[in-house]
């Protein structure tokens, strides 16, 4: 598969693991992807809940692995710090936060259908601090949602972002089961997309039925491209015509 996305060439090692670094679940509506959080030497438990630096502010997050491997020093760049262990307080807030996105993506979705937008709301994310939310949505056409902005904003008194997303990504958001049986790779530990084209399944010498080789998302399934940059595809090789020692 293709390698980092930076392109720096980071190196590839034995696992390691300082043992300040914990995986913490930072969405809880995405399967299992996990980042990598520095916990600056504060005794953490799994299963326990914590506030970490995020993106845009603080955010709320899980500890789901105590010793995650780390396989290559770029894993670190997208590491957050430990800000404190979370409290019954923070805890309240969160299912506070959780309460208010399904009333907003409930009005939300009311509203785009009394408007007839063709579009199509998957998720309406709200910043910890309660004064931003990100309505996720996709789209076969342009939508200009500037009234449909204005009116959530009458009943919802928060700046709110309009952010449009693939296909590939709302099935990153949903999750689900793959063909395979296990959680989608999307949704767990793929950072990105890569191409993946009609010729990879060629060259592993896949059926190229549609749906034998796409994924929930309509689109060719990503694990498609894993083997393709195998140097031996399976292809028939030329014999070499090697001589033949002389028995003595």
């Amino acid at each position: 598969m293709a390698g980092c996305a930076s392109g720096g060439g980071c190196g590839i090692g034995n696992a390691y693991n300082p043992g300040q670094y914990v995986g913490i679940r930072m969405n809880e509506h995405e399967d299992g992807r996990s980042v990598l959080c520095d916990t600056t030497g504060v005794e953490v438990s799994r299963k326990q809940r914590v506030i970490v630096e995020g993106d845009s502010g603080f955010e709320y997050a899980e500890v789901t692995n105590l010793r995650p491997m780390i396989l290559k020093q770029c894993q670190l760049r997208d590491s957050r710090r430990l800000v404190r262990v979370a409290t019954g307080t923070d805890l309240a807030a969160y299912q506070a936060k959780v309460d208010r996105e399904g009333r907003f993506l409930t009005d939300a979705r009311r509203l785009a259908g009394e408007k007839r937008l063709t579009m199509k709301l998957i998720r309406a994310e709200e910043a910890f601090d309660g004064r931003k939310v990100t309505v996720y949505y996709t789209s076969e056409a342009r939508i200009d949602y500037r009234k449909l902005v204005s009116d959530l904003a009458l009943a919802h008194p928060v700046r709110i972002e309009m952010r449009q997303v693939g296909p590939r990504d709302e099935t990153r958001m949903r999750g689900g089961i793959g063909p395979c049986g296990l959680t989608l790779c999307c949704s767990t530990f793929l950072k990105g997309f890569h191409p993946v084209t009609i010729k990879m399944a060629k060259n592993q010498n896949l059926s190229l039925n549609p749906s034998k080789i796409s994924g929930m998302c309509g689109r060719l399934m990503c694990c498609l491209a894993y083997e393709d940059e195998a140097p031996d595809r399976g292809a028939s090789k030329k014999p070499q015509n090697i001589p033949v020692p002389t028995p003595v």
